[in-house]
């Protein structure tokens, strides 16, 4: 048996949870010093507060002790693990997961483990843990697996944007003056993931032609693989998820989509009002079609 790990860098949604069996290893959400184990402690909804009220949560990496306690209690069960981590450039989790899992290898050398960063997470993560989740479900090869999803991990991209500006001036990605005078003129980021992390395309102006230039360039970016998941994350607004979703499908007709809510760590880097899609470039050589 093969037991899929993610951690809170992943999206998380209703129909994952209702049809796989897989771990969840909390990162922390730091609120005023107060350290909060991610859906543990703390809930996404009770993030959302804090947010609205203007506080800009930190995150700190996964312990060693929660990555030994999930591995302990897999190898119990007879079970292989694949822990798909969040994007290494947002934390510091994937190394100290890889750090961890070698030195659980060498006492344990019988257990096949794999920590693969997913160059991302959000709704890309999601489609790569669906993606690893349906393959151990069909008792797919352990190392086929592995191999799959880091090949997976080069061909998912990223579309996203903010419902203002002053998120990316509070996670100093953007100067204050440039954010005030920004969301004064309606203008809104095009965000994507590339290798430094979470990049700014370019602003548009107008919130109707940022959600256009998104599906234009979904379109685009699909090409003949428009029969694949596309998944759409959103940060506690779902209203813009389902109006994406509903311009996705009538783009790409072929394709089907789920909805995500992002979870607390990367919503604090984005804000309320976050939404995104994702998708692959290409059709994997193994993809798996979800059942709805």
């Amino acid at each position: 048996m093969i037991r899929v790990l993610i951690d809170s860098g992943i999206d998380q949604n209703a129909y994952m949870k209702e049809h796989y069996d897989y771990g969840f290893l909390p990162l922390s959400v730091i609120i005023d010093e107060t350290d909060y184990l991610d859906q543990v402690e703390i809930s996404l909804e009770k993030v959302h507060d804090y947010m609205k009220e203007g506080v800009l949560p930190k995150t700190s990496q996964v312990s060693p002790r929660t990555i030994l306690e999930n591995l302990d209690a897999c190898r119990e069960r007879g079970e292989d693990v694949i822990y798909i981590t969040i994007y290494s450039q947002f934390s510091g989790t994937y190394q100290v997961a890889q750090s961890t899992v070698d030195t659980y290898k060498q006492e344990h050398p019988d257990m096949n483990i794999a920590v693969i960063d997913s160059k991302g997470g959000s709704g890309g993560g999601a489609l790569l843990a669906l993606q690893a989740m349906e393959m151990a479900s069909r008792s797919e090869d352990f190392d086929r697996i592995v191999s799959q999803t880091i090949d997976n991990t080069k061909h998912i991209q990223y579309h996203f944007t903010l419902n203002n500006l002053k998120w990316l001036v509070k996670g100093g990605r953007l100067p204050k003056a440039a954010g005030a005078a920004g969301d004064a003129l309606n203008i809104k980021p095009y965000l994507s993931v590339n290798d430094t992390g979470i990049y700014l395309k370019k602003l548009v102006r107008g919130q109707d032609r940022i959600y256009k230039r998104i599906i234009k360039d979904v379109k685009k970016g699909v090409g003949s693989f428009n029969d694949q998941l596309i998944t759409i994350s959103h940060v506690n607004d779902p209203q813009t998820a389902r109006m994406l979703e509903a311009m996705v499908k009538e783009a790409l007709p072929e394709v089907s989509t789920q909805i995500f809510d992002i979870g607390a760590v990367l919503a604090a880097h984005l804000g309320i009002g976050g939404v995104g899609v994702f998708y692959f470039d290409r059709k994997p050589d193994r993809y798996m079609y979800i059942e709805d």
